[in-house]
């Protein structure tokens, strides 16, 4: 919807489900059915320059019997981008984040926590672009400040023990820094390199020793190749040092990238594939290697039907201890566009453990789930 030189677009959802494995356990297996909504909305300028725009989104599912699994996650934010030419650019943003981890994650189980671990992170960040001929330079500062909710296990914890429970004591700020340069060899192909620095503090004096420093350096390619394929790939070497002299630094490949293929109108493939370091909220472990591959199909079956396919592929890598474990994820979904602002979805989902390290259980889960969407 236009509202002057702005334009306003707003959506919500409502369904039901099926979970039948509450908790990703091998043994012993609890299923439940839940209801679910959400809410977004979105606004932005439509200026031919400078720009301006702020969204919001509320998700909520709630468990028929299992309630202590109930999580709500909603997001805030605004940007805002001067353009002091065609070539260069300042944008400034703001985001406030509340999400949750599931407990079929392997953090989220080895830490002995049976539920969602709700957290939020407040974002600010800074970011300059311009072009000199055929060169560009991209200069990126982010601050993020991450908080931890604690979760009520119930019963007692021996003295001295940690109480899993009280992960507020993972609370910690991260500053991240990164410049990109790039060239443009011909229209649509360009070589870019790209260097990052984070520094990670944690609040609490007692996990001062979990505070580290990150480097990376990549190179790469962002490649057009005819309009139906299009590919970005970057590689290199990351290292994060720690201030706790008996933490081992982790250092090893980086790596992104996407592909995307368009065959027709109506058919799109893409492909993408990331290793990044992220911090663990055990008390064994400090931080882990993640290294997450995705491919997706939209396919416009009829005019007013539209199909879907997800497949996902996750390993989490743990040096202290030597753990690992590779789950994968299916998705598949039909979306049935009854006119122009309502909408049936359809959506089946099966994750499997695909493989895993001693002490590390194996599962399987399957979601059903079906929504009613009201958009503008």
């Amino acid at each position: 919807m236009r509202l002057g030189a702005f334009r306003w677009n707003a959506a919500a959802e409502l369904g039901l489900g099926y979970d039948d494995n509450l908790f990703g356990s091998r043994r012993n297996r609890r299923s439940d059915g839940y209801s679910t909504w959400l809410a977004e909305t979105g606004i932005s300028s439509d200026w031919s320059r400078h720009a301006v725009g702020a969204t919001a989104r509320i998700e909520q599912r709630r468990y028929w019997e299992n309630t202590a699994l109930d999580w709500t996650d909603y997001t805030v934010g605004a940007f805002g981008r001067y353009d002091v030419n065609a070539d260069t650019n300042v944008e400034l943003r703001y985001n406030r984040v509340q999400e949750h981890l599931e407990t079929d994650s392997i953090d989220v189980q080895q830490a002995g926590i049976s539920r969602p671990v709700p957290y939020y992170y407040d974002e600010a960040q800074v970011q300059g672009a311009t072009r000199f001929n055929r060169i560009g330079l991209t200069a990126i500062g982010n601050w993020r400040r991450y908080r931890f909710d604690d979760v009520d296990l119930g019963g007692t914890v021996p003295a001295g023990t940690p109480n899993p429970g009280e992960l507020s004591r993972f609370d910690f700020n991260s500053l991240l820094g990164a410049l990109g340069l790039s060239y443009e060899f011909a229209p649509g192909r360009f070589a870019n390199l790209i260097g990052r620095f984070q520094d990670i503090r944690y609040d609490n004096s007692s996990q001062s020793g979990r505070d580290s420093k990150t480097y990376e350096a990549l190179g790469g390619l962002t490649y057009d190749f005819d309009g139906i394929w299009q590919a970005r790939f970057a590689l290199g070497y990351r290292q994060r040092d720690y201030e706790q002299p008996g933490l081992k630094s982790l250092s090893g490949p980086a790596f992104e990238g996407e592909v995307t293929y368009q065959p027709t109108l109506l058919t799109t493939f893409s492909l993408s594939a990331r290793r990044t370091i992220e911090e663990s909220i055990r008390n064994n472990a400090v931080s882990f290697t993640r290294t997450q591959a995705q491919f997706n199909v939209d396919h416009e079956y009829l005019r007013n039907v539209i199909l879907g396919l997800e497949l996902q592929l996750d390993r989490r890598e743990y040096d202290q201890p030597s753990q690992q474990a590779t789950d994968g994820v299916a998705i598949l979904s039909a979306r049935w566009l009854i006119n122009r602002r309502f909408s049936v979805v359809t959506s089946y989902q099966h994750a499997r453990r695909l493989d895993s390290s001693a002490g590390v259980q194996e599962f399987d889960r399957n979601l059903v789930q079906v929504r009613l969407r009201i958009a503008l």
